[in-house]
């Protein structure tokens, strides 16, 4: 059988915010956090996000630094103060900018089986200049990000677009990602097969395929690949699939 073309997100995915970073900055301001702790809370921004749209109502929790930040006080000045110093930090270097070792060797190691692979990310037109600097790029064919595209997921367009420069159908492909009604969603709108990212399994009971992170994509993609579980938003949530 022809090996599925692996299309991947970037942010939650590939790439993660610089955690130590941000712990140093929080002890600073008295605020014990582990980087475990605070990669736990990002990823749990996420699912409160997905909730929110698939109960149909607004996330409130302020920007989503101060969602991060106020899990961890409840002083509305310190989460000011960092809030401005890690939106200074992001201008002169991409929080974001930061991968573990695992990622880089999975990526080799799907390499080595002769998968090929493209990034299709929502960015803020950075996303090949952060793959750059964390080794991650070489491994990609092609690097889609929104803001030089000009659509974002869960738009479809943004996948066509990528399947067509690639020159390979919605079937040959498979897309890992994060965010359940951006990547997920987005993908099975293309008509892609679409794997969910879900390190701390907030989604449990939610439709669909799930991995903890992407060094578990050489187990999922030896699975029957014909499968549902891969287009959760055609046969288990389709009326949302067109909205």
């Amino acid at each position: 059988m022809k090996k599925p073309y692996i299309l991947l997100d970037a942010g939650g995915t590939l790439v993660f915010p610089d955690l130590l970073w941000l712990s140093d900055l929080m002890r600073k301001y008295g605020i014990n956090a582990k980087e475990e702790d605070i990669l736990k809370r990002v990823y749990e921004i996420d699912y409160l996000i997905d909730k929110s749209m698939k109960d149909r109502i607004t996330f409130i929790e302020g920007n989503l630094l101060e969602a991060l930040f106020g899990a961890f006080t409840s002083s509305k000045e310190t989460i000011k103060i960092l809030v401005e110093k890690t939106n200074e930090r992001d201008r002169v270097k991409n929080l974001w900018a930061y991968t573990f070792d695992w990622v880089i060797d999975t990526l080799k190691t799907l390499k080595e089986m002769g998968y090929s692979m493209s990034v299709i990310s929502n960015s803020d037109g950075r996303v090949e200049e952060v793959l750059e600097e964390t080794g991650i790029a070489p491994f990609m064919d092609k690097i889609y990000d929104s803001q030089i595209v000009g659509v974002e997921k869960p738009d479809p367009a943004i996948f066509k677009k990528a399947l067509g420069d690639l020159s390979i159908s919605a079937e040959e492909a498979i897309f890992f990602g994060d965010m359940f009604y951006t990547d997920i969603l987005g993908a099975n709108r293309a008509g892609i097969r679409a794997v969910h990212i879900d390190p701390f399994e907030f989604y449990r009971e939610w439709p669909g395929e799930r991995i903890k992170n992407i060094s578990f994509i050489s187990d999922v993609i030896k699975k029957d690949l014909s499968s549902r579980q891969f287009f959760p938003f055609i046969y288990e949530l389709s009326y949302e699939l067109n909205e």
